[in-house]
This record gives C-alpha cells, structure tokens and sequence, in this order.
C-alpha cells in the first residue's frame, strides 16, 4: 500500500523509538562525526560549516548541545589525528 496509511501487519514498516542517553552521549556522537568527516578528507573550516548548518540535523545537534568553542576543539582534535589520512605526501592512508 504505497499512499494513505500504513498497514500495521506490513513487517517492512519503519518504526522509530527515542532511547535514553547519557551525559556524554552528544560529546561522543560529536567525535564520530568529526572523525568520519576527517576520514573523508575534510578540513576544520569545512566541518564545522557541517556542524553549524541545520540541514545536518544530527551534527547540528551536537553543536547547539556543546556550544561552538568545545565542537571547534573535537574538531581540531580529530583533524591533528585523521587530517592527513587521505591524500598525505607520503602516500600512506587513503
């Protein structure tokens, strides 16, 4: 049934829950994202323009959560250890 209501026998249906977190859930969260984004070869500048733009609404989240001055430091954090994993001179990584 693909308009109108869901069938609620259909077992392909999507079905979200909220679970409980802890404190430092959104710090950890934050790291993952920063260090994906580094991975993937992105600088400081760019991930924090991922950070702060709604349209990412889970590292946007992070970001109002943490504040700016403490997802810069992630961010530098992570960019010092994965930053030069694509692409380095030395032909390692990638």
């Amino acid at each position: 049934m693909p308009y109108g209501e869901p069938d609620p026998a259909d077992p392909q249906i999507l079905v979200g829950v909220g679970l409980p977190a802890e404190a430092g859930t959104m710090t950890e969260m934050a790291y993952v994202f920063a260090e994906e984004f580094c991975r993937m070869g992105w600088d400081a500048p760019m991930i924090l323009r991922v950070f702060s733009d709604p349209f990412y609404a889970g590292p946007h989240r992070a970001y109002r959560a943490l504040g700016e001055p403490a997802l810069r430091a992630i961010v530098e954090e992570c960019v010092e250890v994965w930053g030069r994993h694509r692409g380095d001179s030395a032909g390692e990584g990638a």
